[in-house]
This record gives C-alpha cells, sequence and structure tokens, in this order.
C-alpha cells in the first residue's frame, strides 16, 4: 500500500509548526530569541519539595487531579466563570484542549471563525480536522462585530474562537465594550464560543480582562486557560472550563485521548498554588515582563521609529510588527538569524492566503534577557534596513 493511499487526506495535508521548527535555535545560548512564546526561566519558581506533593505513582482519572480541578473552579470563579467541579477539564496544555475542543466539533463540513491574525497552533489544529477556517478582521479593541455578523449569517459557523486578553500573536486586549457586543451576537446566534486566555495574569496595565464566557446568557461556551505561561511550561498542565451540557462529552474525549494528564505535573501544580505564593510571584513576573516590554519598546522607536508600525501591549508577551513596504519577514527571519537574533515572520498566523501577509513579524520580549534587548533590536533594524536599501 503505498503512503498516499496509509494517510488521511488531512494528514497529507497537515503543515509543519514553524515554531516548534524554529525551537531548536532556541536553546542554544548564543542565540538571542524573540521567536517563541517563551517564558524566561530565570523567573520560574521552584519546583515544591517533593514530601508536599500527592502520591502520583498511580493511574488517575480523566478530569483531573481533584485538588486541581478545586482550585480551577476557585480561580475562574475570581474571574466571573460560575462553573461546577464537573464542568472542568485538566488538560496536556491548552493545546490539548483545542485539539479536544476541535475533534468534538468540527470536521470536513464545518467553519469556524478566528481572528486576523491568530494563533498559529489553532489554525494547525482545526485543519487538521479538516474545518474551513474563516478569519476575522480585528483592531486594538477585538474582533469586528460587524463583519462577524454578516459571515455568521451567511456561513453558520459552527464556533469563533478568541483570545481576547493580550492576543498572541497581534497583542490587543479587547474593550468591555466590545466584549458585551460579542457576547450580545453570540446569545443572539447560538454560536459556540470558544475562548483563549493563556496571558491573561501578565497584564501590565489597568485594563479590562472580563472573560466573553462570563457574560454569555445562552450561547454555548468553552474557556480555556494554562499555567504554562505563569509557571511551568515544561509540565504541559492546562484547564476547560465548559458549559454543563458540553462538559460530558470533553471528557469521553480525554478518556479515548490519552485516559489522563501527567499526574506528577498537576500534583506539584497543585502543591505550589496551595501555599500561596503564586500571586506574589505573578506580580514579580508582571514587574520584569513590563520592565522587558518598555526597553523593547524604546529601542523599536530608538532603531525602527519612521520605519515600522507597533503598537504598545498592555500585557502578554509579544509587540506585532508591520514592516515597510516591500521587506519581507521570511528574509527577516533568514539574514536575522546569520546575525544570532531569531524573530517569527507573521505569516504562519493567518489561515488563509498567508503569503499575502509577509510584511509582518512577532517579537516576544519575554525570554530575552533585558540586558541585551536593546542590541537585539538594533541588529534587527540594520536587518530591516539593509532589505530596504
Amino acid at each position: 500500500m503505498k503512503l498516499s493511499q496509509l494517510l488521511t487526506a488531512n494528514s497529507q495535508q497537515m503543515e509543519s509548526s514553524l515554531v516548534r521548527e524554529l525551537l531548536h535555535y532556541s536553546q542554544q545560548p548564543d542565540i538571542l530569541s524573540f521567536a517563541g512564546g517563551l517564558p524566561d526561566e530565570a523567573y520560574m519558581p521552584a519546583f515544591p519539595n517533593m514530601e508536599s506533593v500527592a502520591d502520583s505513582r498511580q493511574y488517575g482519572p480523566s478530569e483531573g487531579e481533584a485538588v486541581l480541578r478545586e482550585q480551577v473552579v476557585a480561580t475562574v470563579a475570581e474571574r466571573g466563570i460560575q462553573a461546577g467541579f464537573d464542568q472542568t477539564l485538566i488538560t496536556n496544555g491548552s493545546q490539548q484542549g483545542l485539539d479536544i475542543v476541535s475533534r468534538l466539533i468540527l470536521d470536513s463540513e464545518s467553519m469556524i471563525l478566528t481572528e486576523q491574525p491568530t494563533y498559529l497552533a489553532a489554525i494547525q489544529v482545526f485543519k487538521l480536522q479538516g474545518a474551513q477556517i474563516q478569519d476575522v478582521a480585528a483592531d486594538d479593541e477585538g474582533m469586528s462585530v460587524s463583519v462577524m455578523r454578516e459571515l455568521i449569517d451567511k456561513h453558520q459557523p459552527k464556533a469563533v474562537y478568541l483570545i481576547p486578553n493580550f492576543q498572541n500573536p497581534a497583542g490587543h486586549c479587547y474593550s468591555l465594550k466590545r466584549r458585551q457586543e460579542i457576547a450580545a451576537l453570540l446569545d443572539e446566534k447560538g454560536i459556540l464560543l470558544i475562548e483563549d486566555d493563556p496571558y491573561r495574569d501578565l497584564c501590565f496595565e489597568n485594563v479590562d480582562r472580563t472573560p466573553i464566557s462570563s457574560m454569555l446568557k445562552t450561547a454555548p461556551w468553552i474557556y480555556m486557560g494554562s499555567y504554562s505561561k505563569v509557571l511551568w511550561p515544561g509540565l504541559r498542565t492546562g484547564y476547560l472550563v465548559s458549559c454543563a451540557d458540553i462538559a460530558p462529552y470533553l471528557v469521553k474525549l480525554k478518556q479515548a485521548t490519552d485516559l489522563h494528564t501527567n499526574r506528577l505535573g498537576q500534583n506539584l501544580i497543585a502543591s505550589y498554588l496551595a501555599t500561596g505564593e503564586f500571586p506574589a510571584h505573578l506580580e514579580k513576573l508582571q514587574k520584569v515582563y513590563k520592565a522587558k516590554r518598555d526597553t523593547m519598546m524604546l529601542a523599536l522607536d530608538k532603531y525602527l521609529g519612521d520605519l515600522v508600525q507597533f503598537e504598545k501591549p498592555a500585557g502578554g508577551m509579544f509587540v506585532w510588527l508591520t514592516l515597510p513596504e516591500g521587506v519581507s519577514s521570511k528574509k527577516v527571519l533568514a539574514d536575522a538569524l546569520e546575525q544570532k537574533v531569531l524573530i517569527l515572520p507573521g505569516t504562519p498566523f493567518y489561515p488563509n492566503n498567508s503569503d499575502a501577509y509577509d510584511s509582518n513579524i512577532r517579537l516576544s520580549f519575554a525570554r530575552v534577557p533585558e540586558d541585551k534587548l536593546d542590541h537585539s533590536i538594533a541588529l534587527l533594524a540594520d536587518v530591516i534596513k539593509a532589505q530596504i536599501s
């Protein structure tokens, strides 16, 4: 049997993740990496003493460790989402959450609406299920409600996928008014909301972060979170909280996917959260990343202020840069790497006709040491200016 006969049509069309392909460069000590959304390991807390961590040697429940699920329920309640214990599922990072949700609702007959641009790994997952992805124009307040309404009426999509807080890759944070408008539209049309919220705790300014899920009255919803950006990404621990009707189906898919998430990782996180040290840790992260963001802003203004366009993000990890006309993000990637600077082109963040969007790059300020940010941006600026001349 030929390989083409063995693989499904969706499998044959899978695209690799540029972030994952570039990750090995990020691990090299001489590379100054703006590419991945990697937290700074210098500010990760130590693991709890193993004597305080629950026994994790045996198989566990598919839904996740009870203590961690209870902590998640309390966390989302503080954000305005009232959900029961049975509506909470621990996943292998929020990426598995996207995979499970996609398996549940998407197939080759489905359409899903996303922001333009949007998280590249979400695009991968949705395409793997054969779904059509319709990206919707967004501004610094969020997805356009008028365009969203038009596309819902025209295509009757299965769901809308949003990252309202410090969006990946564009960095913007939805206004309260836009959140309310989107919630009202979803209630009116009965469309499922998939709300991805991994960056909300990395907040540097006084902006609204109310989950849109908490505003819905009748529309179905799934709210996703992660501990990867604020604790230990190597543990790959995230969570899904959903409306009551959907929750049992997510659990069944989790059972079929991997039985359960790594119990040791779950219990390490639960043990750390129980110490009460997490709020102070978040404050430290916010202070450190805000300083890095501000240093990057100054450097961009200093070396590229008249040539590129960018907005100052109110939180998160990313700055979305629009390059001068005629400058290719893919060529910037290649040329900058020769200078030991790693960036991520903007093209993978567009689900349709991505080559038409070769004028953006995403920069992450999280992992580069603050005292090297100015020099790194100076090197990047030389690469960009060389393409102009």
